[in-house]
């Protein structure tokens, strides 16, 4: 496949109208890359664990953070600017993850959706975390959801990939949706040139199209395997995954979520530093490719700090609980 066809195959797995590929280390990079946010615009934000990417690439555009993925936090930030879904603008972004910031969130996509019309906003999801298969942020009210495609690729491409697909328009009784409408227009007249990828590139993303569902299920089934196991550890604390009912957004991520819960779990430890642990650990649960086969573990706060997040691979998920119980102990 080409480019345009594998642009066409995402069309059809995220249930969008249009989409594009780029080459970028993150979604805000790919977001900027576009060039969809304009001087004049305001873009509101909750991604509390990524704030550093959205400080830079907006140009005349300062990313407004907010503390929480609700819409009165969204709507508080958005008082006094006067928005429009003429292709002109300004336009007034609102920015989630579908899974994200620390703690994992899980914003209700349908009530933010509602409100960033009401707002004449323009709704945005990053949806790496879910991925297609775990959300559908088109269906729950998005314009935009862009996704970066390590977990597509199973780590295994060569340079970073997002995906970014526009909701389609067309209501019911031929009514249009003019949030969706504009985001259409600002994509299809962004003037990015088309991205040119390797004859590997494409293979890789093919194949990872065509076997995303069982890999993306074995991530999720493990990941909620881990997090009971986790949850059940005194040697560990505050275990925040969707799936368990201790959970904050538990009853939203029932409803916005699909297949599971994702392939996140994010905990604190007790009595010794993400470094600490990192050091009493085999180098592949921090050297694996993000997206792959192999369980793998970071420091959102740092290293010095005591939380991490664990993203689950497709390894077994006893003997990672065994591997963490063992450094866990030292």
């Amino acid at each position: 496949m080409g480019v345009k066809q594998l642009e066409e195959a995402w069309v059809i797995r995220a249930g969008a109208r249009e989409a594009r590929l780029v080459a970028a280390s993150h979604v805000p990079a790919a977001l900027s890359q576009l060039g969809i946010v304009r001087p004049g615009d305001r873009l509101v934000v909750f991604a509390d664990d990524f704030a550093d990417a959205f400080a830079c690439g907006f140009d005349g555009c300062g990313a407004v953070m907010v503390e929480e993925p609700s819409v009165a936090a969204f709507a508080a930030a958005s008082q006094g600017f006067d928005a429009s879904f003429d292709a002109e603008g300004p336009h007034l972004w609102w920015l989630v993850n579908s899974i994200g910031g620390f703690g994992l969130r899980v914003p209700d996509l349908r009530a933010l959706g509602r409100a960033a019309r009401g707002a004449r906003a323009l709704l945005v999801v990053d949806n790496t975390v879910a991925s297609a298969f775990g959300c559908d942020p088109l269906r729950l009210g998005a314009v935009l959801s862009i996704e970066a495609l390590d977990r597509v690729c199973a780590g295994k491409a060569p340079r970073k990939l997002v995906a970014a697909s526009v909701a389609r328009s067309q209501l019911k009784r031929h009514r249009v949706d003019a949030a969706a409408e504009c985001a259409h227009a600002l994509l299809e007249g962004c003037g990015l040139a088309a991205l040119d990828l390797s004859s590997d590139e494409a293979e890789i993303l093919e194949h990872g199209l065509d076997t995303i569902d069982t890999r993306m299920q074995a991530h999720f089934d493990r990941a909620r395997a881990l997090a009971e196991y986790l949850a059940a550890n005194e040697m560990v604390r505050n275990v925040r995954y969707p799936g368990l009912t201790s959970h904050p957004d538990h009853a939203i991520a029932t409803g916005i979520l699909e297949h599971g819960f994702g392939p996140a779990v994010e905990f604190d430890l007790i009595g010794c530093t993400a470094c600490e642990l990192f050091d009493a650990l085999p180098d592949e649960f921090r050297t694996s490719p993000a997206g792959g086969a192999t369980t793998r573990l970071s420091a959102p706060r740092g290293k010095q700090g005591s939380t991490i997040r664990l993203f689950a691979g497709t390894d077994d998920p006893l003997q990672v609980a065994a591997t963490l119980d063992n450094a866990l102990r030292r």
